[in-house]
């Protein structure tokens, strides 16, 4: 993150410059060029001159267009911050797979980029294009460059230029990534809420944190969040006191206090998180202290659901009711901070005053951004911060992270609007901050867990579990380890937001009866329960990873309906289907082959998911898999190279376990052998496939693997 004064990129336009010495015809925005376009000397060139491409004056819309007068290639290189990303720039359509990304690939036939630190979208359509090369790169200025091979001719190549795109089109208005950056570290935990509710004791705690250090923490578990339980009943306690002794004071299941309780924590090797709300509970209080509340129509303490009195956002008010709680806890030991019950501070709060004609909807907004700017003050930029719930505009350039979907808990419903969200609120993906989908309760059914799971951890969300672990058998917990820790994937598209389907639909009864349930995600959806749709919304998932050594896709289907089987298009995935690729599923751990084109996919029951990696197929052994992680493999797999004869995997692994990794053998070439250290290994080969079984004896270390041709 950073506070340092930079200048806001202008909503005004690019300004062209033709260099006739080059051939090459510029956009130049914001002091410096965003876009060069070398034409070839012998054909004539048509484009946007001065204002003539501008759209509309607010939300600013620039379009360029190129047209030669023959045809002829075009190259095409855009100039980009250290934040830019390529974004399709229209959230997914039928049949399209929902794009994330970890690292700066270009992907196929995705046609825009998006500069996070200008907030600028650029897209195009038109001729056909190709990417000239499979990942952005950096240049010797610190910048960034995507470069593009354009057919051109006399069909128009036309470019969209949306100047402070999140913050005016989509209506952001606090976006200004310019200014500051939320803290996008990816997040793997555990929270007290759902596995012990307001009972929780210090106990419960110390014996969590004992089970987590055993089995998640060497996987990348690395916060412990105490949820709502441990403060004093009424908030504040008393009528004479105020709002921070509530929670920096601990009920008598805390007899230790919040000492022993980060303590217990830390001596585990955890970091310590802490829930508040913006509630005020204390009747007598409130009515003591009226001049601290917003006051309804009667002159009365404000009251609304969830939020009971509605304290002032006013700077005095909060230095005296909110601040001394924050920085109290950050004080105690606490480094990441969820703070609750924020949307009724708003909507059933200062909006009921709204709505009574006491504050208009711009105070209203400002008092919720005040109480927030006060307590990141107090908890300091260093410290972890959670909205929750509900997107708030008004927390974007305040909070690191947002929850962005209703109550968690262990049925169909909770699961399957959780996935529902995590796709509908896509675009914010570390763009505004980390989305949170609220915890993950893995006691629920097998396979539903296995499937939220699979699908936080691998489009990036916050990824805190929720049980008590005595709930949790062998398959549970291999399959929270295979999905820890959580990635850093950012959004790989852009655009409105879906509001073809219902937020938090809930039916009758529909936490208790079967048929209910299995027809929620239905209507949620907008669909019928005959209904053939092979990729219905929130089902199809594509995340490309582009490291220095490696680049791979992770296609993730997820049955929020029963899902038949079908045929997928590699295109669907942006992915080149002209070109062969290897194919591994994940959960059965098992090799499908090369694939072009499309591939056969398998009908999935209710809850269920498919996770499959596709590598692009080399002419020498590679590594197409592992077990260690359902991204296969962005967290084992330090390094990979192909030298002479050799393959070498530079790993990292828990010591004292087992995982298998799976090298594709063309044909021509034989296993010969291995070598390595910091660890142990045995070798099966099979028809085109090599599979090392390492047993990890450092946690760093390397296996060189031989073949022969």
């Amino acid at each position: 993150m950073s506070s340092a004064e930079v200048k806001a990129p202008p909503i005004a336009q690019a300004a062209h410059r033709w260099d006739a010495a080059s051939h090459t015809l510029s956009y130049e925005y914001g002091w410096s060029t965003l876009l060069s376009l070398f034409i070839p000397e012998d054909v004539k060139a048509f484009y946007r001159e001065y204002s003539n491409g501008n759209i509309q004056s607010s939300p600013f819309v620039q379009q360029l267009y190129l047209a030669l007068d023959q045809p002829a290639k075009v190259k095409v290189r855009f100039h980009l911050s250290e934040d830019a990303l390529n974004m399709r720039p229209h959230r997914a359509n039928k049949g399209q797979a929902i794009l994330g990304q970890v690292g700066k690939p270009l992907l196929r036939g995705v046609g825009g980029l998006y500069d996070v630190l200008r907030d600028l979208l650029i897209d195009w359509h038109g001729p056909d294009w190709t990417w000239t090369k499979p990942s952005m790169e950096l240049t010797g200025d610190g910048t960034w460059q995507a470069e593009a091979e354009l057919e051109a001719g006399l069909q128009p190549w036309i470019i969209n230029l949306r100047m402070q795109y999140y913050r005016t089109h989509l209506h952001y208005e606090h976006h200004k990534p310019w200014e500051w950056r939320p803290n996008l570290k990816p997040i793997t935990g555990w929270s007290s809420w759902e596995a012990f509710g307001q009972g929780v004791t210090a106990d419960d705690i110390d014996r969590t944190a004992a089970f987590l250090e055993k089995h998640f923490k060497d996987y990348g578990l690395r916060y412990m969040q105490i949820d709502d339980g441990y403060q004093t009943e009424h908030i504040p306690p008393t009528s004479d006191g105020a709002v921070p002794d509530a929670w920096l004071q601990t009920n008598e299941r805390f007899p230790g206090q919040h000492e022993e309780l980060v303590a217990s924590i830390r001596n585990r090797g955890f970091q310590a998180g802490i829930w508040t709300s913006a509630m005020v509970t204390n009747v007598d209080f409130a009515e003591a202290n009226r001049d601290l509340f917003e006051l309804d129509e009667k002159g009365e303490p404000l009251y609304g659901p969830w939020i009971y009195y509605v304290l002032k956002g006013a700077a005095d008010v909060l230095a005296e009711q909110a601040a001394p709680h924050y920085e109290g806890l950050k004080e105690k030991g606490y480094d990441y901070f969820k703070t609750d019950q924020i949307r009724h501070y708003l909507f059933d709060g200062l909006h009921k005053a709204v709505n009574e004609g006491l504050l208009t909807s711009e105070e209203a907004a400002d008092r919720l951004r005040q109480y927030l700017l006060c307590a990141r003050e107090h908890i300091g930029d260093d410290a972890y911060f959670l909205a929750c719930w509900g997107v708030l505009t008004e927390a974007v350039g305040i909070v690191d992270a947002c929850r962005i979907a209703g109550d968690s808990n262990p049925s169909w419903s909770a699961v399957c609007k959780q996935m529902v969200e995590s796709a509908r609120w896509f675009h914010t993906q570390r763009i505004l901050y980390l989305n949170d989908p609220d915890y993950v309760c893995v006691r629920t059914e097998e396979a539903w867990g296995k499937s939220l799971l699979s699908l936080v951890t691998l489009t990036g969300g916050l990824l805190m579990i929720s049980d008590n672990p005595d709930l949790y058998d062998k398959e549970r917990i291999h399959s929270i380890q295979r999905c820890m820790p959580a990635l850093p994937t950012a959004a790989g598209e852009t655009g409105h937001l879906d509001m073809t389907y219902p937020l938090d639909l809930t039916l009758p009864q529909a936490h208790g009866d079967s048929a209910i349930e299995q027809a929620l995600p239905y209507a949620m959806l907008g669909l019928t329960a005959d209904s053939q749709e092979p990729y219905p919304p929130s089902s199809l998932w594509a995340i490309h990873f582009d490291q220095t050594f490696r680049r791979w896709c992770v296609t993730g289907r997820f049955a929020v309906i029963p899902l038949a089987s079908t045929v997928l298009k590699l295109e669907a995935l942006a992915l080149d289907p002209d070109e062969t690729y290897h194919a591994f599923d994940f959960w059965k751990q098992r090799y499908m082959g090369t694939v072009a084109r499309s591939m056969e996919m398998e009908a999935l029951e209710l809850g269920h998911c498919q996770i499959i990696a596709l590598i692009k197929a080399e002419k020498h052994p590679q590594l197409i898999a592992s077990s260690r992680h359902v991204s296969m493999d962005a967290v084992s797999v330090l390094g990979e190279a192909w030298n002479g004869g050799t393959l070498r995997l530079d790993l990292s692994g828990v010591i004292e376990t087992t995982e298998s990794y799976w090298i594709a053998v063309p044909e021509g070439y034989r296993y010969a052998g291995h070598a390595g250290n910091g660890l142990s290994v045995e070798a099966a080969s099979e028809e085109g496939l090599l599979r090392l079984e390492i047993q990890f004896e450092e946690p760093q270390s390397y296996v060189e693997a031989r073949f022969e041709c």
